[in-house]
């Protein structure tokens, strides 16, 4: 009688009936959430993967056009006499540096050299040229084996390149004939894929090319075709992917083709496409046909060697 007279009426609980719908709408709506949460997930990493690989394709070609560029650099001297010999792709010797002067950049198509164990079917390509600051200077890094230098006092035969491991020899003289010229140290770089899918960077030091550094990850392929310059007049006439003998010595700019695929594959996905690197045709392996990947180009001119040609 107290509960009526106080307007309280008896409370009922939920029904096993409705906690077994709510429970599977609970579940519906947790398994909705769920999927939405494992699809984001994956696009996200995706997106991941697919950043990493952009990035590491134009990083990749930033370093090639930031060498390139460089390539045939010589300190305040001019353009090198050619050698008829065709120097080794990894010189060690200084009769053999010495003829790298005039061939600054020098490539080849296979697996392995005597300094830089590439991927078979993959090209290779050295790039020598002088250190862009001089010895001595605030932050320039000295790990040369050779070093070069340039005469400007002109009683000593100006303009000529003191290139030589023995420093003792390092005597030329700036234009007032008393203060010693810059020496600069002298750069041989050959660049290659790695059976890992790595590009790599061998570089003369310590009497080798045992200096060996890892630049990017996931470079799967890579291809250069040589811009000729035959009439010596600064203008590319050709393009070649093998360049013969002295032919070496008119390379005025490099094409490159790079094929830069993500690091993980992407589940569900088969790449089925044809890769053309210029002249050459990539064929993915089916080992490696879950792994998404693109084809960079671009064509760096050699300044260094084009410019002084363009001079009238």
């Amino acid at each position: 009688m107290l509960s009526k007279f106080l307007g309280v009426g008896r409370q009922q609980g939920f029904s096993l009936v409705e906690m077994m719908i709510a429970m599977v709408l609970g579940l519906v709506i947790l398994l909705a959430v769920s999927d939405i949460f494992l699809k984001d997930s994956r696009v996200r990493g995706e997106i991941e993967k697919t950043s990493r690989q952009i990035e590491n394709g134009n990083y990749a070609l930033r370093l090639f056009e930031s060498e390139l560029e460089n390539a045939g650099y010589w300190g305040e001297a001019g353009a090198q006499d050619v050698s008829p010999s065709l120097p080794p792709l990894c010189p060690t010797n200084e009769s053999d540096v010495n003829t790298t002067l005039g061939y600054p950049v020098q490539g080849e198509l296979g697996a392995g050299t005597n300094c830089a164990n590439s991927k078979a079917g993959t090209d290779f390509i050295a790039i020598r040229r002088a250190s862009t600051c001089a010895i001595g200077d605030d932050g320039c890094i000295d790990s040369s084996n050779y070093y070069l230098q340039v005469s400007a006092c002109q009683s000593s035969s100006p303009g000529v390149v003191i290139l030589t491991s023995d420093s003792s020899k390092l005597t030329a003289k700036q234009r007032d004939c008393e203060t010693s010229a810059p020496r600069y140290g002298f750069l041989s770089r050959v660049y290659y894929v790695s059976d890992a899918n790595v590009l790599m960077r061998a570089e003369l030091s310590g009497g080798n090319y045992s200096t060996v550094t890892s630049l990017v990850d996931g470079v799967e392929s890579i291809h250069f075709e040589y811009g000729l310059d035959d009439s010596g007049d600064g203008i590319i006439d050709e393009f070649k992917s093998s360049p013969s003998g002295v032919e070496w010595s008119d390379v005025i700019a490099v094409k490159i083709y790079l094929i830069a695929r993500n690091s993980e594959p992407t589940s569900g996905f088969v790449d089925s496409n044809s890769y053309f690197l210029g002249d050459v045709e990539y064929e993915v392996p089916d080992a490696l046909k879950g792994y998404k990947r693109q084809l960079y180009s671009t064509t760096v001119s050699l300044r260094n060697v084009a410019g002084r040609r363009e001079l009238p």
